[in-house]
């Protein structure tokens, strides 16, 4: 796993400040070759906010960012409660299907969700702590064998291990804003 820690000094969660670009900011350069590297980022990220030291470098606090990515865990398993409108999904397929789900390439951050997927929109005022372990809840379905089987709102129809790709680049975008600077390192 690519780790090199390039986050700015802003502490603690990001909503007392000014939004932030999320295209230009400062994060760390993360990618998940499997899951048990998500597991292992977890349990830096976890260290961290037990010792007070988690800096975030985003828009939303940690516990934002994991209710996020548990969600599209979770809806990749249970389903999508809306999809993209079908000139949208077909666009994307034939874009960003194959950059998404088949290359290591990172995905780009910046990317405002349109209201038919406010359903993936973090839960206001969760904790870090309960977001962290919905999270977690999640991550636990992919280490029990647990198949994706449900089409992506933007992308259709994706095999189990396409998904596999998407969500480890998805989680590796997200939780790059978060740095557990040395906590939990090693």
């Amino acid at each position: 796993m690519s780790q090199t820690a390039q986050t700015a000094s802003a502490a603690g969660s990001a909503d007392h400040r000014t939004p932030v670009d999320t295209k230009t900011a400062r994060r760390r350069t993360l990618a998940f070759a499997n899951f048990d590297e998500v597991s292992q980022d977890l349990d830096r990220l976890e260290a961290a906010m037990n010792a007070g030291t988690l800096t975030n470098t985003g828009n939303w606090t940690a516990g934002q960012v994991f209710d996020h990515t548990g969600k599209f865990l979770q809806f990749a398993y249970d389903g999508f409660p809306s999809k993209a409108p079908p000139p949208v999904r077909w666009i994307a397929r034939m874009m960003l299907k194959k950059k998404a789900t088949e290359t290591e390439e990172p995905l780009p951050s910046g990317f405002k969700l349109p209201k038919q997927a406010s359903a993936l929109l973090p839960r206001d005022g969760i904790t870090d702590a309960e977001g962290l372990a919905f999270l977690r809840q999640q991550v636990a379905r992919v280490h029990a064998g647990e198949k994706f089987t449900r089409p992506s709102p933007l992308l259709g129809s994706l095999t189990h291990d396409e998904w596999l790709t998407l969500q480890r680049k998805h989680l590796a975008l997200h939780l790059s804003f978060l740095d557990p600077g040395n906590v939990g390192a090693g």
